[in-house]
């Protein structure tokens, strides 16, 4: 059974290593420092079935601690910046009438 990884809202999504060096590159690791986080965090997940995100990011920034001391810091202010954000509220749709609806408002 695959890993899952609970969202913030939620949502429950596979666990996919290439999210997870994104994120790690995007504060600034090089993309070899990024598979060694990827590779560890990966080995502290074996028999788990399901991670949060915050425990994930908990896994995440001593691993790049290790490695780039300067990402590490970039992941934890980016990750505070983004839970000081206000959520986006989910855009709502109209129900789709059916057939029978539309026939009985033209009657």
């Amino acid at each position: 059974m695959p890993l899952k990884v609970k969202k913030k809202d939620g949502r429950l999504e596979d666990f996919m290593d290439s999210k997870l060096i994104a994120g790690v590159q995007k504060a600034g690791a090089t993309s070899e420092q990024a598979a060694l986080v990827a590779k560890e965090v990966k080995e502290k997940l074996i028999g788990r079935e399901q991670v949060t995100t915050d425990e994930l990011a908990g896994m995440v920034v001593p691993a790049l601690a290790k490695v780039n001391p300067v990402a590490s810091a970039a992941f934890v202010k980016y990750r505070a910046e983004k839970a000081l954000k206000p959520k986006k509220k989910p855009k709502t749709t109209k129900a789709k009438k059916t057939k029978k609806a539309k026939k009985a408002k033209k009657k």
